[in-house]
């Protein structure tokens, strides 16, 4: 019996994440406390095999449409490819999603790094570093190129140096009511030119919310913007083993105001954080691969 496209539209998507995030020892906890609370709250969810590192996010391949329409890439950053030391890092995204029953629309033939790419409705938001990792494009060309493969308006982003990595999915997300969210450099004294570039460019294509906490903060209160987001739930990374930080009490009750129809849930991601990331960045999401048996589609 065929599936209808509202049926398929409602499709829970599976989250991945990689082995090696359980098989490292520094961050085997959070593997098990991010399963435990997919577990609770009913999401599907497996482990990629094969992969040459944990930051599944920044190499598998990037969902055009929430009706799971994916896009693969060259992935060769040069935070890795820089550093003989760091190459074995280097995961193959064909490889990685070899055995994954997806629907892929096209390949990217750039490099690219699945960290710098943030949809909000018919828009992509990244980073200007896209340029550097491609200089054999014009940059006018490559703009066009990812507009037409992504099947979206580009709007770049200075790109914060603080990121060696570049990518924009530290500095603004999504909210489920069209909104974006942008990280909490309002309240960095250091970066005040730096936040009103931002809002200057951001302000013209989207309604902002600032992230803002009433509290000291952590140096590494950025973490809170590097969430999951579920059909249900917001899988909030925390400091603290046991959520009870000033700074992780507070982005709990500021998530609650973003998210009033969902279940925030505290993931103790410390191991990650000191890396540079966080939930988003080892989680992968995808609708297995129906349209090609629904001839009604």
């Amino acid at each position: 019996m065929p599936i209808c496209l509202k049926d398929y539209l409602m499709t829970t998507p599976i989250i991945c994440i990689s082995e090696h995030l359980r098989l490292d020892k520094n961050t085997s906890c959070v593997a098990k406390a991010l399963t435990d609370a997919l577990d609770g709250l009913g999401i599907p969810h497996e482990e990629l095999k094969s992969t040459n590192d944990y930051w599944v996010r920044d190499f598998m391949p990037i969902n055009l449409f929430k009706e799971g329409v994916y896009v693969k890439y060259r992935y060769c950053p040069d935070y890795l490819r820089d550093y003989k030391s760091k190459r074995r890092y280097i995961t193959d995204p064909s490889v990685a999603c070899a055995n994954l029953d997806l629907f892929l629309h096209a390949d990217l033939d750039v490099i690219f790094d699945g960290g710098n790419y943030v949809r909000c409705g018919d828009k992509v938001i990244m980073t200007d570093k896209i340029f550097m990792e491609n200089p054999y494009y014009p940059p006018h060309k490559l703009l066009e190129l990812l507009t037409y493969k992504l099947c979206a308006d580009i709007v770049l982003l200075p790109w914060d140096m603080k990121d060696p990595c570049g990518h924009a999915d530290g500095m603004v997300a999504p909210l489920d009511d069209g909104r974006l969210l942008l990280n909490n450099y309002v309240q960095n004294r250091t970066q005040k030119k730096f936040y009103k570039r931002l809002r200057k460019i951001l302000d013209a294509h989207f309604d902002v919310v600032d992230l803002s906490y009433n509290c000291a903060l952590d140096p590494d209160s950025w973490c809170y913007l590097n969430f999951l987001n579920l059909p249900n739930a917001i899988l909030l990374p925390t400091l603290s083993e046991h959520f009870n930080c000033e700074n992780d009490q507070e982005a709990i009750k500021v998530m609650r105001n973003l998210f009033p129809g969902k279940q925030i849930v505290p993931v103790y991601a410390k191991p990650l954080i000191s890396q540079g990331g966080a939930l988003h960045c080892v989680t992968w999401e995808y609708v297995p691969n129906i349209l090609d048996r629904n001839e009604d589609l």
